[in-house]
């Protein structure tokens, strides 16, 4: 059986986490322009205490290390499940005989 990383996620026990990040839009760009302003002149804790005053919106706009380990680690984990699977998807007329459980075919 594969080991898989569960630092962040629990797949392939559990569904992959979805984030449903937005676009940045007039609402929310001038607090993201003043951070990027800030970060680019080196002031990063004034920078942080903006994201820290801004922390119940920014999240759905930016994404963070965490954000970043969940999907690294849930694309990791998914390349083991798929090794481990090794599906395999058929284009034919009739079902071949040698399809094996859990394969896929599509009449043509």
């Amino acid at each position: 059986m594969s080991q898989y990383e569960n630092e962040f996620t629990n797949f392939p026990h559990k569904l992959i986490t979805l984030h449903n990040f937005k676009n940045v839009d007039d609402t929310i760009a001038s607090v993201i322009n003043q951070i990027n302003t800030l970060r680019s002149q080196g002031l990063y804790n004034q920078a942080a205490r903006i994201i820290e005053n801004n922390k119940d919106i920014l999240p759905q706009y930016i994404i963070d290390a965490v954000t970043f380990r969940t999907l690294e680690e849930e694309i990791y984990n998914t390349q083991k499940y798929a090794k481990q699977t090794q599906q395999s998807v058929f284009f034919e007329d009739e079902e071949p005989d040698y399809c094996e459980e859990e394969d896929v075919w599509l009449g043509v």
